[in-house]
């Protein structure tokens, strides 16, 4: 429901013009600028650390590449720290009060329902640090922070469209759009997902169609 209870269908009138004006960062900041930065990590540790490179060829050689005595130490050591990565985040469901569970011991409504993706994050990003690491790929801890910011500098432009995103949202929101469904709720979360995950698949599939700095 709007603040004031009543639907306005004309977002040129006086009210809605108040209305965005007053909230226009509040509806910014409820875009997953955050999720979208995590994302852009993971995607450049796997990436600039040589692991992106490593799986994609032996999937499409249908064979695993030759690693070299240093490469192999550090496939070695990453993959333990990943499996390590994997234990400690079970372990969080351990016993109907584990720490990731909700106070009920379910994991609807608990800490890993709804922080999942930075502790998939730390389980991605640890292994490709230790593998970029220790295989000479990262040398120093500067290497290691301009590697995990490439995405991000490369798909910058993606945080704009994230901005335009947040007041075409807050558009739907306020017309009540899907109020008259029954499953309004469904609807608006579906809606939500095109606007902001549509133009961000495109991105990361074709990234070669402007959306990025040369």
């Amino acid at each position: 429901m709007l603040p004031n209870g009543v639907l306005i269908s004309n977002l040129l009138g006086a009210d809605s013009i108040r209305y965005f004006v007053r909230h226009s960062i509040e509806h910014i900041a409820a875009a997953p600028f955050v999720e979208v930065i995590l994302l852009f990590i993971m995607i450049s540790a796997v990436e600039q650390s040589g692991l992106w490179c490593y799986f994609s060829n032996a999937v499409r050689e249908r064979t695993l590449p030759t690693l070299t005595r240093r490469q192999s130490y550090a496939m070695r050591v990453s993959f333990i720290v990943f499996v390590i990565c994997l234990i400690i985040v079970a372990m969080g469901f351990i016993g109907p009060q584990g720490n990731l569970l909700s106070v009920t011991g379910h994991v609807a409504g608990g800490p890993f329902a709804q922080g999942w993706l930075p502790l998939f994050c730390v389980c991605v990003c640890l292994p490709c640090i230790c593998y970029g690491w220790l295989s000479g790929i990262w040398s120093s801890e500067r290497a290691v922070l301009s590697a995990m910011a490439v995405s991000i500098t490369r798909y910058s432009s993606y945080f704009v469209t994230l901005v335009v995103a947040s007041q075409l949202m807050a558009a739907v929101r306020y017309l009540q759009l899907f109020d008259f469904l029954s499953w309004g709720d469904t609807a608006l979360s579906i809606c939500s997902i095109l606007v902001y995950g549509l133009p961000l698949l495109l991105l990361l599939i074709n990234p070669s169609r402007g959306w990025h700095h040369s």
